[in-house]
């Protein structure tokens, strides 16, 4: 297998540098800017049986002018003395973060059609990490529709699609929140967005309402984004206190965005671009738009338009940049749900794009 990584940032080495000079080491205690081991180099994924291209190795290609490929097994990437971040120094040393729930090798199985996908292009918006509610886009352009649904059970077939009301945002793509209860869309000018609520999952209650601002008023400021940006590619993390999204246009290059707050409910600070990586920068006109991030925000998943595929990327956390590329294939726009042992996703079916889950 192929792993494609960036070469650590010089800040990393500022704070070791920082500690030495506080408490004092030799080279015999540097602490290597290596990440975790994440898995075999050798395994490979298994495509879906979506009719697409089979899923690509993990690519241990140089992405970027200061990439480097690893010669030792898995992802261990020693310093000048041979040690690991595992074992970083002789002592006081912080623990390695925990495994990452997504598999960086996994054996996704065939992929199985889901009975709400039409007769249209259907591409996945969002999916709850429990599987219990879904979103998604019918069409292009400006016939484009939303529609979600729900279920009691994530092995209960999803109930009766709903169609968004007409409002004002654009038909790009739309976010869930954690509980299904809470819609999030870009604004139809793409300087802001919107949210969108309901009282329950069930009937009675499980329609969404109107667009309101809601929780999102700090971007919607005016003057908040710069002269020919825009926002897009809204995504909620699983405990609700992350939101990733896109601002790109005015010669941006790191378009992905995150921002955090402490409570549920709080309105959203302004964000600031996710930690430099090549494999995550755009190019001209053409970007990574991020499609969901993993229950532990260890592992973003993303359709990259330079390629035309889509992607899943591993952070690093001595860097906190995700450097760690796998090609996901034919599973466009994918999500996974809580556990990462199932992923949701859009792709060639036997007439048009339709809507797929495939269990790891």
């Amino acid at each position: 297998m192929i792993l494609t990584r960036e070469a650590p940032h010089a800040s990393l080495l500022s704070v070791v540098a920082l500690a030495c000079w506080c408490f004092g080491c030799s080279s015999s205690d540097a602490v290597s800017p290596a990440g975790h081991t994440p898995g075999s180099p050798d395994a490979s994924l298994t495509d879906s049986g979506g009719g697409g291209d089979s899923s690509t190795d993990v690519d241990a290609s140089d992405t970027g002018d200061d990439a480097q490929t690893d010669g030792m097994s898995g992802l261990t990437d020693g310093g000048d003395d041979g040690d690991s971040a595992s074992d970083a120094g002789d002592g006081g040393g912080f623990p390695p973060p925990p495994s990452a729930v997504c598999n960086l090798t996994p054996t996704w199985g065939a992929g199985a059609l889901l009975s709400i996908s039409t007769a249209s292009d259907d591409e996945l918006d969002a999916v709850t990490p429990d599987e219990f509610s879904i979103a998604w886009t019918i069409g292009t352009g400006g016939t484009a529709t939303v529609e979600y649904a729900d279920r009691a059970s994530s092995t209960d077939p999803f109930g009766e699609p709903q169609t968004l009301a007409s409002g004002t945002f654009a038909t790009d793509r739309v976010a869930l929140s954690p509980d299904g209860l809470r819609l999030v869309a870009v604004n139809s000018d793409g300087q802001g967005f919107s949210e969108l609520t309901r009282s329950s999952r069930l009937p009675p209650g499980n329609t969404f309402g109107a667009p309101s601002v809601g929780t999102y008023a700090n971007f919607d400021a005016a003057g908040t984004l710069a002269s020919g940006q825009s926002y897009g590619d809204p995504v909620l993390s699983a405990d609700d206190r992350s939101f990733y999204y896109s601002v790109y246009g005015g010669g941006l290059t790191a378009t992905i965005f995150r921002t955090a707050r402490l409570f549920a409910g709080d309105a959203w600070p302004a964000g600031a671009p996710l930690a430099s990586s090549s494999g995550l920068a755009a190019q001209g006109s053409l970007r990574r738009r991020p499609t969901a991030i993993s229950s532990d925000e260890q592992t973003l998943f993303f359709w990259d338009e330079i390629s035309t595929t889509e992607r899943a990327a591993w952070i690093d956390e001595s860097t906190g940049a995700f450097d760690v590329f796998v090609d996901l294939g034919a599973r466009a726009m994918a999500a996974p749900n809580t556990a990462c042992t199932e992923l949701y996703f859009s792709s060639p079916g036997a007439a048009s794009v339709d809507l797929f889950s495939a269990s790891d």
